[in-house]
């Protein structure tokens, strides 16, 4: 059998379930690409400038990238007005409150499943979507249970293997030691593989990491489907479901973020709050101060300037705020 072509999307609010019913294989673009050509400009965004890498590379891969941050709009238009008909800009509406913004989201994946069949996908019957939405339900359930039981690099381990290609993990073997280390939570923006050494040396450094809310990772991980009901539209229900439990900086308001955060910083006793945000990126950069306001906890601020691992100078400075928190 024929390996499905694979569609890679950079944000975890474009429903794969769309992706994997229109007969494609869904893949993360968190993990198509270590790296970007040549050096950045002063203010660019790794992250987005590893996706422009991505959309110009040889093999041409179909592309899914969204409004969510001017950046990575910008690099959409760009790689557009160049002719690539591979890359879709998927229109993520900031605003949440109202019904017609909620129609305006469906109707975007409404034109993303014509983009698939541009592509040569063929349009899912509602039996078919239903099937699919049930399969990545059941697979969310599983890793669920792996992220309660995992240390943060299996469960940073875990979320990119289900995030690519929807591969879920076996149980873990073993909990890891819950009592030992000063429990932090790391909020923000995409944490890639080349830079998973900074739970490394959290751990090094006598930190514990309970709250992995970066992307992709526990904050994109969607709750339960309430109990679909097949004789309702199977897309209606997909998108009210991405759309309701979106929980992102760049909706207006964030409310959703900031109580989606605390109550899993309460639950489960967070001393500190690391926050990754990427040069450039105006948006997580701008809610350090909101987070220690709304939590009262302290906040480190650290700067992705590369899709690399990190510095020994971050490695310091984790180290320096667990320390301040024994």
């Amino acid at each position: 059998m024929t390996r499905p072509v694979d569609v890679f999307f950079s944000d975890p609010w474009v429903p794969v379930e769309w992706i994997k019913a229109h007969g494609f294989a869904p893949r993360g673009a968190w993990f198509a690409s270590g790296d970007h050509p040549g050096p950045l400009p002063e203010g660019a965004c790794a992250f987005v400038h590893a996706m422009a890498a991505l959309a110009e590379s040889p093999a041409r891969p179909a592309l899914i990238l969204t409004t969510s941050c001017d950046q990575m709009r910008r690099a959409a238009d760009d790689s557009l007005s160049q002719g690539a008909s591979r890359v879709f800009l998927f229109n993520l509406p900031a605003t949440w409150q109202s019904d017609a913004v909620r129609r305006l989201y469906h109707a975007e994946v409404e034109r993303l499943g014509r983009f698939f069949e541009r592509l040569g996908g063929c349009r899912p019957t509602p039996d078919q979507l239903w099937a699919v939405m049930r399969d990545y339900d059941e697979r969310r359930a599983r890793l669920r249970a792996v992220v309660r039981q995992a240390s943060a690099r299996q469960a940073a381990e875990a979320l990119a293997r289900f995030h690519d290609l929807a591969m879920t993990p076996a149980p873990v073997s073993s909990a890891p030691p819950l009592e030992e280390g000063i429990p932090l939570a790391i909020v923000g923006g995409p944490l890639l593989p080349s830079q998973w050494s900074m739970l490394d040396d959290i751990a090094s450094a006598g930190g514990r990491v309970v709250l992995l809310a970066t992307e992709p990772a526990e904050r994109s991980l969607l709750p339960p489907l309430a109990g679909p009901d097949e004789h309702h539209d199977p897309l209606s229900t997909l998108t009210n479901h991405y759309f309701t439990h979106c929980v992102d900086v760049f909706r207006r308001p964030n409310s959703p973020l900031y109580d989606w955060l605390g109550a899993r910083l309460r639950e489960r006793g967070a001393r500190g709050i690391v926050l990754w945000a990427y040069v450039g990126c105006d948006l997580w950069r701008a809610e350090a101060a909101s987070l220690r306001e709304a939590f009262q906890l302290p906040v480190l601020t650290l700067d992705a300037h590369d899709v690399r691992s990190g510095a020994a100078r971050d490695a310091n400075r984790l180290a320096a705020f667990i320390e301040s928190l024994r």
